[in-house]
């Protein structure tokens, strides 16, 4: 089986892209990328930021993400000759949970492009149709405003600040905002309207502060937290 390095460096090369197009848009290293494409994952403090790094490196180039983590884990597994340990476990069961997760997410996405579809048509014909005796628009007044029936949302702003080595990846308003490796010290921020969903590498290891209040940390000791969702309400999972 072609190994997880050969397959992205096969892929940036197909798409003419150097390593450094890569390390501009993913803000990672060319040394990181050259270790990745090299199969070089000793040269990574801990497995969890392989397996972050990896994500990056396949979604930039527009490879399923949890595929390319799978094969990653399951040639580890081969080289190993030893069962999966706890970390790949809990991986390979988030990789496929998340697959699942999207599949049913475009079914539904489908079901609702119809029914809008349907709706929108529904009102042209509807509004084709109209009537003599319908009320006239209201007009404003020479010299006076319309005003504004435009909702605006509180915005949010989540700073997370590192206390220890660890990765984050930000999901705003259900949208990818990305994500990043942060050393001890270093902080990043963050917008949304609503809420934040964080995946954390260390959770113990990052501190969270939403509008300039302390929330606390993403977790307990050096372990990864998925889904944690952060909004005006504080922290939840």
């Amino acid at each position: 089986m072609e190994s997880v390095g050969e397959l992205l460096r096969k892929a940036r090369e197909s798409q003419g892209k150097s390593i450094g197009d890569v390390a501009k848009i993913t803000k990672m290293s060319p040394s990181t990328i050259e270790a990745l494409e090299e199969d070089r994952y000793s040269a990574f403090p801990a497995l969890v930021y392989v397996k972050s790094h990896i994500r990056t490196y396949a979604k930039y180039l527009g490879l399923d993400e949890h595929t390319v983590l799978d094969r990653y884990l399951r040639l580890t597994q081969e080289q190993e000759t030893k069962e999966p340990d706890e970390w790949d476990t809990v991986e390979l069961e988030y990789s496929q949970r998340k697959k699942k997760s999207s599949a049913r997410w475009l079914f539904v996405l489908a079901a609702v492009a119809v029914v809008v579809a349907a709706v929108v048509i529904g009102t042209i014909v509807v509004r084709s149709r109209g009537t003599s005796d319908e009320p006239a628009p209201a007009t404003v007044a020479p010299g006076v405003a319309a005003r504004d029936s435009t909702i605006e949302y509180s915005k949010l702003e989540l700073v997370t600040k590192a206390t220890q080595r660890t990765w984050v990846r930000v999901v705003a308003d259900g949208r990818s905002a990305g994500d990043a490796t942060l050393a001890a010290g270093e902080e990043k921020a963050w917008k949304a309207d609503r809420e934040f969903v964080l995946d954390v590498g260390n959770g113990g290891g990052l501190d969270l502060y939403l509008n300039g209040e302390y929330l606390g940390t993403a977790g307990t000791g050096p372990r990864v937290v998925e889904d944690l969702v952060v909004n005006e309400n504080g922290l939840s999972q």
